[in-house]
């Protein structure tokens, strides 16, 4: 995510939006990044009731901020029907993204990113399943 400030097209948004919704429905999607995507998303022009409640919602739970990328997707038609669906919409991302001009630089940017993400979302579900007694 860029931490350029400067508001982008609301129509840049929305495919973030609906790229992240592709990502939450693969397993793909680190909720922890979601504030601050949600956040991009208000500045760049989306006005959405969940979109900006995921903006704020730096303290709630995971499964709190993905339930809300899930209604803000829904509510502003970029959901997917099915996962297959989702899937075939982030192949064809990652495709775009490998074949760009920048896509040397890319390579490694979305390894490290991919791996990243498979790192968290194991952390994720092992502090699910094992959580802090007390």
């Amino acid at each position: 995510m860029s931490t350029d400030p400067t508001p982008r097209d609301p129509t840049v948004a929305r495919a973030g939006i609906r790229d992240s919704e592709a990502q939450r429905l693969l397993g793909l999607l680190p909720s922890g990044v979601l504030p601050g995507r949600a956040t991009r998303w208000v500045a760049d022009g989306v006005d959405d009731p969940s979109v900006l409640a995921l903006a704020e919602a730096s303290t709630t739970t995971d499964d709190d901020r993905e339930a809300l990328l899930a209604r803000a997707a829904t509510d502003l038609g970029l959901g997917f029907d099915s996962v297959r669906e989702a899937r075939a919409h982030h192949g064809q991302k990652v495709v775009e993204s490998m074949t760009a001009s920048s896509a040397p630089n890319d390579a490694l940017g979305f390894s490290n990113s991919f791996t990243d993400t498979i790192e968290e979302s194991v952390r994720d579900s092992i502090a699910r399943l094992f959580k802090p007694r007390g």
